[in-house]
């Protein structure tokens, strides 16, 4: 056995506000922290986190968040491509 700490699931979190977010990462007996071992963020939305949500850490470990405005998603597609009539078919 690698360490002596129980391995849990981290949850997904992503799309969540950071207050609920970090109260989500705690119940799982984990330590929510913003980007560079900074404080857990207080407000926004989560746009990303590591561990990825559903993957195993050792309980006590970080999860770090990042946070983005209230509405933004994590969604980073970029938009669909309209057609134009000034295009020639291929």
């Amino acid at each position: 056995m690698v360490g002596d700490d129980p391995i849990t699931e981290v949850p997904d979190v992503v799309g969540l506000s950071a207050a609920d977010a970090s109260e989500i990462v705690r119940k799982a007996g984990l330590v929510p922290m913003g980007p560079g071992e900074t404080a857990a963020p207080a407000r926004g939305v989560i746009i990303d986190q590591r561990p990825i949500g559903t993957a195993g850490a050792e309980k006590g470990a970080a999860v770090h968040l990042w946070t983005g405005p209230p509405g933004e998603s994590a969604d980073t597609s970029p938009s669909p491509l309209t057609e134009s009539g000034d295009l020639d078919p291929v």
